[in-house]
């Protein structure tokens, strides 16, 4: 059985960790996010994801037996305290001057390719301790949302979670204005470590459109997984009470 396909597309030489508080589904959920920071590009996934990708590594790409690939998957979700759920892996600068966003709606992965576009940052004058960390504040308003970031300059880089990049200094703390988002920077490490891709066979499509696909199965789970199934929807399948969909990057109808 295989356990993954991944590729190495760069190596890291630094690495920030983020806790990533979201309200996507009527429910609060926490994960644990790693931004790596390569030469070429940037990967920035969940925990889960990172360590999944590094033991298919291990594996070499190569079949396992079941049993050893359930055991070390269970030891995997045994080492994180919380997990999410944050199936989307976003690859900054891949293919080089484009920003890559692979994700999975029930069995369906989808890969989208766009162009690397910097938010349109407001540098306010207003400044706070973070955890140790002298910061400054900026906002900006990015795919429906409005956040208010705290940046440091003392590591002298433009990085920071998801989108929120490009400011003078690396985001320690960012917010939306609902209070459903946030991003906080509890570590960085300077070790070289893979930075990998996940080999699929993806459906290409925008990510508003896999927004919007996603919206369809919490709209109807049991209908989305029947239809899947079936090779199409129909309005005889079955049906589940809808969950509110609010998702990170706002859906564009």
């Amino acid at each position: 059985m295989m356990y993954g396909v991944v590729t190495q597309i760069d190596t890291s030489k630094l690495i920030y960790y983020y806790v990533y508080s979201f309200n996507e589904t009527e429910r609060e959920g926490k994960a644990r996010m790693v931004l790596q920071v390569g030469d070429k590009l940037q990967r920035f996934s969940s925990m889960e994801n990172y360590l999944s990708d590094s033991l298919a590594l291990t594996f070499n790409n190569e079949p396992q037996d079941t049993k050893l690939l359930l055991q070390r998957s269970m030891e995997l979700r045994r080492s994180l305290d919380f997990r999410g759920d944050v199936r989307w892996v976003l690859y900054t600068n891949y293919p080089i001057g484009k920003r890559s966003i692979t994700d999975r709606v029930f069995m369906d992965r989808f890969l989208t390719e766009e162009e690397e576009v910097l938010p349109e940052w407001q540098l306010v004058d207003e400044q706070k301790e973070i955890a140790g960390r002298f910061c400054s504040k900026a906002t900006t308003t990015l795919y429906g949302r409005k956040w208010v970031v705290w940046y440091s300059e003392k590591e002298s880089r433009p990085d920071g979670p998801w989108l929120l990049r490009g400011l003078p200094g690396v985001v320690v703390l960012a917010k939306d204005s609902t209070g459903d988002f946030s991003f906080e920077l509890y570590k960085i490490e300077h070790r070289s470590t893979p930075i990998l891709y996940g080999v699929r066979d993806y459906f290409k499509a925008s990510r508003n459109d896999v927004l919007k696909a996603m919206k369809r199965y919490y709209d109807n789970m049991a209908q989305y997984v029947a239809a899947t199934a079936a090779g199409q929807q129909t309005s005889d399948l079955p049906k589940t009470d809808p969950i509110n969909y609010n998702p990170l990057r706002k859906i564009k109808e």
